[in-house]
C-alpha cells in the first residue's frame, strides 16, 4: 500500500503532524510520504490518503479545502482520513460543557466527508 499525507500548514505545525505520521506509517510497513497539497502533482500511485490542515477560527486553510474539492472523485474509491491541526488551550470542556474536539471541529468537515465517504 503507498499512502499520501497531504497538508497544508501556515506555520509548520501541520507539516510536523503529517510528516510524524508518514513516518509511523513507514515504521509499520506501509510505504507513506508527506507532501504539502500545493506540490501534489497527481494522485494516481496512492493507494490511501491521510489529509489534513491547519484550522483558524474552525475553518481548514482554502487550499486544503481546495484539494479535496479537486480531487473528491478518485477520493471517493480510496481509503482517506481527515485531520485537522490548531490552536485549542489545556481544556476538555467549553464554557459550556461541551467537547472541546468536538465544538471546534472545522465546519469544511461535514462537506468535505460527503465528498469522498461513501
Amino acid at each position: 500500500m503507498n499512502v499520501l499525507v497531504a497538508y497544508a500548514s501556515r506555520h509548520g505545525a501541520t507539516r510536523g503532524i503529517a510528516e510524524r505520521i508518514a513516518t509511523a506509517l513507514g515504521e509499520a510497513g506501509i510505504s507513506a510520504e508527506a507532501k504539502p497539497v500545493d506540490q501534489v502533482r497527481t494522485l494516481d500511485p496512492y493507494d490511501a490518503f491521510v489529509i489534513g490542515s491547519a484550522a483558524y477560527m474552525f475553518h481548514w486553510l482554502r487550499e486544503a479545502t481546495a484539494f479535496v474539492k479537486r480531487h473528491h472523485s478518485l477520493l471517493f474509491h480510496r481509503p482517506v482520513w481527515l485531520f485537522s491541526s490548531g490552536p485549542l488551550g489545556t481544556e476538555l470542556v467549553d464554557d459550556k460543557g461541551q467537547d472541546i474536539l468536538e465544538t471546534t471541529r472545522p465546519r469544511e468537515f461535514n462537506e468535505l466527508s460527503a465528498l469522498i465517504h461513501p
